[in-house]
């Protein structure tokens, strides 16, 4: 058996795990994904014009809607990037 000083404490007891916290914290994470997905739904209600005015086509808004939502926001803002790149080098 071991003993320890009073003063330590066991590297288990450093770590707290509050149960609310995680909760709400999932709860928001959930949440964002959720607005996410309806904000991708609406692009996809766009028509072609509007798209190509954000840099976008409707392929790009299908493929983001594939990622997991963290990636599908970079993955369309890279595509923006790229289509200008494109349009203001001919």
């Amino acid at each position: 058996m071991a003993f320890l000083l009073s003063s330590e404490r066991p590297a288990v007891a450093a770590v707290t795990f509050d149960p609310i916290k995680g909760l709400f914290r999932w709860l928001a994470k959930s949440r964002a994904e959720r607005a996410q997905r309806v904000a991708l739904a609406h692009l996809l209600e766009f028509d072609a014009a509007l798209l190509n005015d954000l840099g976008i086509n409707r392929q790009d808004v299908v493929e983001a809607m594939r990622n997991p939502p963290p990636k599908s926001g970079d993955m369309l803002a890279a595509r923006r990037a790229q289509n200008a790149r494109n349009w203001s080098n001919p």
